[in-house]
């Protein structure tokens, strides 16, 4: 469903005094809770073709503002970081970033077959139907071994750790958790 363009108008006319006063309420500041209420603004008029459910209109921007706010602390944290220890130490530093270095021994105790499709696929880049190739196995095959491969790879992450994610599936926070077994890997 396209959401009428003259409806989010509205809509946001309704609730543009409170979602200041909630993003105020976030930020503290005048000129920053102004700055991310109009990126608010352009990514709700720019994305609203995404919007399934115009009854969750509202919803969907609250939404919006949070990940802006979230975006801003993120990106001051980084900026704060960057004057600490310099931008050439920190350059790839994300919280993204760091998890990943958790999941090395994890995908080396995945069985051989979908080990090998993992990195070709999501470490080395290859596409899937190059990786059908290398393996000498059909590409529906390819398919299946890398997305049986991310499953497994998931769910030993999901046992060893805690990750909370944003919508886009950003990193927001990660902890270790006391798995059942010894995970070999220090996300902390």
């Amino acid at each position: 469903m396209i959401v009428n363009i003259m409806d989010t108008i509205n809509v946001w006319n309704n609730i543009n005094e409170r979602l200041t006063n909630f993003v105020f309420g976030k930020v503290k500041n005048n000129d920053l809770t102004k700055d991310i209420v109009q990126d608010v603004f352009l990514k709700v008029f720019t994305k609203s073709d995404t919007l399934r459910n115009d009854d969750k209109m509202i919803a969907w921007i609250y939404q919006i503002a949070r990940n802006e706010v979230v975006n801003h602390f993120r990106k001051a944290k980084v900026n704060t970081l960057e004057k600490e220890v310099g931008v050439s130490e920190i350059s790839d530093m994300t919280l993204t970033s760091e998890v990943s270095q958790c999941l090395h021994p994890l995908i080396n105790s995945l069985p051989e077959k979908y080990k090998e499709a993992l990195i070709l696929a999501d470490i080395e880049k290859i596409p899937q139907k190059e990786i059908a190739k290398r393996l000498n196995i059909s590409y529906s095959g390819a398919k299946s071994r890398v997305q049986r491969g991310r499953e497994m790879l998931k769910s030993l992450m999901e046992e060893c750790c805690t990750i909370t994610t944003d919508v886009y599936g950003d990193i927001l926070d990660y902890k270790r958790k006391d798995c059942a077994q010894d995970c070999d890997i220090d996300c902390n």
